[in-house]
């Protein structure tokens, strides 16, 4: 019967993760046309931070059980699979048209906010805890992490309107419909997302696989599908802006807001391992992707395969354990 349960959750997270992209994407497009504002400003805004609901509640949940693995992993988990896999996809399904004038403020900013991630865990030295030495993220360091999403959002919305697509294509008197649409949108997506985590996860736990490489792999894989069903519904609609700024938009928010919230509530004691390889796994695609984007040309299709190829190789390696 436990089987039949996590079938059946796996299917209607499918589906929900389906439709609610769809819309969600349909409408956050639109609505940004009627507003002016360009839609790479809403993939980096709405969008990121619609879908990376999955990692706040994930993360807020494992801080309060005293799993800081499973709140620390998901979220670097998740930018990990949100550069390697997710735009590794969206790249071979499509190759990505970079709009490289937005990009250069926002880029940059997803590097900086991993090196935060990297550094601040250090300040202070390792402790020791019940489960061996670890790096502590206190209240003050989440402070600064929340301190740096405010910061990004203000240059977002000074930045937000005008230039380039920033011409009314839709009638101000959709706004309604357009809004209506993202939300439930959202909703579904969200749900749909909830639906496959369970699942996964209730298959991972009765494999045996420890909560570390859980919280890396399969809650960071299943937090980010509403990430990987936008941007993949996006790219096919050719809509690349809302796939590549939900994307920067998101590993953003994981770090700085999701991160830095759950640190002020309840200080993370993050794993060595953690630090040692999964933060450098992740500074390592942010510098990769963001070069990449940096010279202002298409995200081919090899890219995309060898984006891909490196999450593929990082994740054999979490369970197989050849670093």
């Amino acid at each position: 019967m436990e089987y039949v349960l996590i079938a059946v959750q796996l299917a209607f997270g499918v589906l929900g993760l389906h439709y609610g992209a769809n819309w969600l994407v349909s409408g956050s497009s639109k609505l940004a046309l009627t507003f002016g504002i360009k839609p790479l400003i809403i993939g980096l805004t709405v969008v990121a931070m619609g879908t990376s609901a999955p990692e706040l509640t994930v993360s807020l949940g494992g801080a309060f059980q005293g799993k800081a693995d499973l709140a620390v992993g998901n979220v670097v988990g998740s930018n990990i699979a949100n550069i390697g896999l997710i735009l590794g996809l969206s790249a071979l399904i499509r190759p990505m048209k970079i709009q490289i004038e937005p990009l250069k403020r926002d880029l940059p900013f997803m590097l900086f906010a991993a090196l935060l991630l990297a550094v601040l865990p250090f300040i202070g030295g390792p402790v020791e805890t019940e489960n061996g030495v670890a790096f502590m993220m206190g209240r003050w360091k989440g402070g600064v992490l929340l301190g740096a999403m405010a910061l990004f959002m203000w240059l977002t919305f000074r930045n937000a309107r005008g230039g380039g697509e920033g011409e009314l294509t839709e009638k101000p008197k959709g706004r309604g419909l357009f809004v209506l649409l993202t939300l439930v949108g959202l909703g579904v997506l969200l749900i749909g997302g909830k639906l496959f985590v369970d699942g996964a996860v209730s298959s991972a736990k009765s494999l045996g696989i420890p909560e570390l490489v859980i919280g890396l792999t399969v809650v960071a894989v299943g937090t980010s599908l509403p990430e990987l069903a936008t941007s993949l519904i996006a790219t096919i609609k050719g809509e690349s802006d809302i796939s590549l700024g939900n994307v920067v938009g998101s590993n953003i928010f994981n770090v700085c807001m999701v991160l830095g919230l759950v640190a002020v509530i309840q200080p993370l004691a993050i794993d060595v391992r953690v630090m040692q390889l999964d933060m450098i796994v992740m500074l390592f695609l942010s510098l990769w992707v963001t070069s990449m984007a940096w010279r202002g040309k298409d995200l081919s299709r090899l890219e995309g395969i060898s984006l891909l190829g490196a999450y593929v190789l990082y994740v054999v390696n979490l369970f197989f354990g050849w670093v």
